[in-house]
């Protein structure tokens, strides 16, 4: 694309799937993360030392056991399943949804059409419904408790119809579970079942676990080399475990984005300019805001993750992050390949104001757009990052995952936070399970109806 003579990139990391820039993220903000450096390394070996617990999501890749399952799995499914329908919420639907959306050009002929429903709207719902059939569409319902109430009311509706259609027999062939390997509800429904099943890892938590068979599978039924995506996210943990730190791409990237948190920044906006990263954005919203949104002793810390997709919201919120509050933090994301070539006709016989886009290409035009909002925000004083993808494809996708999963957790300990937990969201489900009469709550349903008031509690 165009290049721009006056960003000069300060920092620059590279990896085999993709590269980090900070872009004049602030002399004085780099030279505060240099002089932490015996702190971030501190924390990073801390990080790496709690692989064998809390931090499992680094040993994630090399989990043979689990990618056999999941291949074993996906080649045993009788040939009439061309449709799979996953059934996850959180963590066990954005990830893989993620993946799906990005490698959708790369899709093979063979594949299999996967659909992930990841809300209890009940419009939603029914669309799904008229979607599904028994006859060739799998479901894959997927909860790392195996109590999830959205996964399993999903479930209860998706199961009577397999059911109606095709007795108990039709429920064992056509149900694969993926769940806690011995505990809750979907896990006693599959013995129940006797149908098959794949494990989520016990200490990866669920926003850390697209690359375990929560991801692997779906991803997998629809034909993509999640092989490939395995090794790209090894290749970034093994440069983090078994290299320099100091020196790795997501480190940087964790060590500058704390440091622009204690200096005030409340928003952490990842703006892709591709429309395939849309659930990409989401799925990192959950990770960093799940993983850093907690109090401390000094009030509350985290920020708030923004999505954007460009040049879409160079209409819509690039005024507030140039000219309003000076809060944020901006990640554009850049990809190469694969994109089709797209040369624009010369139409300046009808306006004259054509002739700037003549005989570019599409992606030479977009790309100067993304260029000029950058260019307008560093001079505007605003730290930018940018991430590019050369190629992307399933093992960029997996080093993506990687790198964001260790630059969130690294972020986590260098606050002083866990970012492995999140009590904040077990307040609501225990009021929710309370207002659906599960017994031994029922106290938190009176109490919801107070404070809500009645009416709205219903």
């Amino acid at each position: 694309g165009p290049a721009i003579p006056a960003l000069v990139t300060e920092h620059a990391i590279m990896s085999r799937s993709f590269s980090l820039s900070l872009h004049r993220f602030g002399a004085d903000v780099m030279a505060a993360v240099a002089s932490r450096v015996a702190d971030v390394t501190f924390q990073a070996r801390r990080l790496k030392a709690d692989a064998n617990g809390v931090a499992a999501f680094l040993q994630v890749p090399d989990d043979d056991a689990n990618a056999r399952a999941v291949a074993d799995r996906v080649a045993a499914l009788p040939a009439r399943f061309r449709k799979v329908l996953v059934l996850g919420i959180g963590g066990s639907a954005l990830g893989a949804q993620a993946a799906l959306d990005a490698l959708k050009p790369l899709r093979p002929a063979g594949g299999r059409e996967v659909r992930i429903l990841a809300n209890l709207d009940p419009v939603s719902i029914a669309d799904a419904m008229a979607w599904f059939d028994p006859a060739d569409t799998l479901l894959n319902p997927v909860t790392k408790s195996g109590t999830t109430v959205e996964t399993l009311t999903q479930f209860a509706l998706f199961a009577d119809r397999i059911r109606a259609a095709r007795g108990e027999a039709g429920l064992k062939e056509g149900v694969v579970v993926t769940t806690d390997p011995q505990k809750g509800a979907l896990r006693r429904v599959a013995r129940r079942l006797d149908c098959p099943s794949l494990e989520v890892p016990p200490r990866v938590g669920g926003r850390f676990s697209v690359l375990t068979p929560v991801g692997l599978f779906p991803i997998a039924c629809a034909g993509h080399d999640v092989t490939a995506m395995r090794t790209g996210a090894r290749e970034v943990i093994a440069a983090f475990t078994d290299g320099d730190a100091a020196a790795h791409p997501s480190v940087l990237a964790a060590a500058a984005q704390v440091e622009w948190m204690r200096r005030g920044a409340a928003v952490r906006v990842l703006w892709a300019y591709c429309d395939r990263f849309a659930a990409m954005g989401d799925w990192f919203s959950q990770l960093w805001g799940e993983s850093l949104g907690k109090p401390k002793d000094d009030g509350a810390v985290g920020s708030q993750p923004v999505r954007a997709i460009g040049s879409t919201d160079q209409h819509s919120l690039l005024q507030l992050f140039m000219e309003g509050p000076r809060d944020k933090t901006l990640t554009f994301v850049t990809v190469g390949g694969p994109r089709p070539a797209m040369p624009v006709p010369d139409l300046s016989a009808l306006d004259p104001d054509f002739a700037e886009f003549a005989h570019h290409d599409a992606a030479e035009v977009f790309d100067a757009l993304r260029c000029g909002t950058m260019a307008g925000l560093v001079e505007a004083g605003r730290p930018v990052a940018h991430l590019h993808v050369p190629v992307l494809d399933e093992a960029a996708v997996g080093a993506l995952f990687a790198h964001f999963e260790i630059e969130t957790a690294l972020a986590g300990y260098l606050l002083g936070i866990d970012p492995f937990d999140q009590p904040g969201v077990e307040a609501g489900k225990k009021f929710a399970h309370g207002l659906l009469g599960r017994p031994g709550m029922e106290a938190y349903g009176t109490a919801a109806r107070r404070i809500l008031g009645t009416e709205d509690a219903q």
